[in-house]
């Protein structure tokens, strides 16, 4: 595990932060990238409570306890996308193609004439480049490092001997996976070498988010202390209530499917041939939303219309996780997949690639 971030944070969902460390093939999520979850993005940081300078407990991973001061570890203090009324839309973001493009790519190898990505110095082998929320990185006790051989990216890279590439983080929404792809250098290192793309965000878009994201957000900044604390407090006790609303969602559909469509058509321009997978909302059985996620199904339509017209398939990890968030060893958060949920959304995405890549093999 990384060390944990920032002591003056007392964001117990994001500090200390459990983000993927980097390993050999493997990339820690960006720490500099602005973050935006959706409310309580339902896992708790790290496996072992970590106190801050000012007393205040980290969460444990598994399930909200009350820390050494009497705080409650709650899911309600990440960053998060904003709610609809958020002035932030993907237009707002460098477009595709735009000078904020080249700033991230334009350095960057791009294939040859035969198609073939142009290879770094660090390998031959292709890299699997996972644009993802902590879906990707979290089991059933809480967040993993990004080599851990169980989380549903080494899965798929094992099965397709590939190197893995996962940039993510806790609450990440279609924005932040745009944000990453043109303001990580990480992510433009992969880029010449991969073999596909994955954008792995969404979920969290869908999600009830009534409180504006400027709240969630300045929480771990109020001082002092003791101030902070019953802010959090309140937050936490409104936002499960608010919650049943149902609305507004994290990311308006409309914005999630801009800044997706930004970021495929970004990569379009360096890599025309490159494979780009895309996900359907996951589900959940979470109290910090409580139990609610209308949003999804908007959400689908909007991606499934996406999808019809720039030709990005879809897995449905809705489909690959149900049983196990509903009926298995899934995280006790409600949001986190167990294991059989990570070797099922593999199996799905194996073989969305297979298929994706099946015209390439035949050229």
């Amino acid at each position: 595990m990384t060390p944990p971030g920032p002591a003056d944070s007392d964001n117990h969902l994001e500090q200390p932060d459990p983000r993927p460390s980097t390993a050999p093939g493997n990339s820690a999520a960006s720490a500099d990238t602005p973050a935006a979850g959706s409310a309580g993005d339902a896992a708790a940081s790290a496996d072992t409570p970590t106190a801050g300078p000012d007393g205040d407990a980290a969460a444990s991973a598994d399930t909200p306890t009350a820390g050494p001061d009497g705080d409650a570890a709650a899911f309600a203090d990440a960053p998060a996308a904003g709610s609809a009324g958020d002035a932030v839309a993907f237009a707002d973001a460098p477009a595709a193609g735009s000078a904020g493009d080249a700033v991230a790519f334009a350095d960057t190898p791009t294939a040859g004439p035969d198609g073939d990505a142009a290879v770094s110095a660090g390998g031959g082998r292709p890299v699997l480049l996972v644009l993802a929320d902590s879906l990707a990185y979290f089991g059933p006790k809480g967040g993993l490092a990004a080599d851990d051989p169980r989380i549903w990216p080494n899965l798929v890279a094992a099965e397709l001997d590939w190197d893995v590439e996962l940039v993510a983080r806790i609450g990440w929404t279609c924005r932040d996976a745009h944000w990453a792809l043109i303001g990580d250098p990480r992510v433009w290192a992969a880029v010449p070498r991969a073999g596909a793309v994955v954008f792995a965000t969404g979920g969290m878009d869908s999600l009830p988010s009534p409180l504006p994201t400027a709240l969630r957000e300045l929480i771990r900044y109020v001082r002092p202390p003791a101030l902070r604390r019953r802010v959090r407090t309140g937050y936490q006790w409104l936002q499960p209530r608010l919650s049943k609303l149902g609305r507004p969602v994290a990311l308006p559909p409309h914005v999630s499917v801009g800044y997706l469509e930004q970021s495929r058509n970004a990569l379009a321009q360096l890599r025309p041939e490159l494979p780009i997978i895309g996900v359907l909302p996951s589900v959940h059985d979470c109290d910090a939303y409580g139990r609610v996620h209308t949003g999804r199904e908007p959400a689908v339509r909007a991606l499934r219309a996406w999808s019809e017209t720039s030709g990005v398939p879809l897995v449905d990890l809705a489909e690959a996780v149900r049983d196990n968030i509903f009926h298995g060893d899934a995280n006790p958060d409600g949001i986190h997949w167990g294991w059989e949920g990570h070797t099922a959304v593999a199996r799905a995405m194996v073989k969305a690639l297979a298929e994706a890549r099946a015209p390439e093999a035949g050229a």
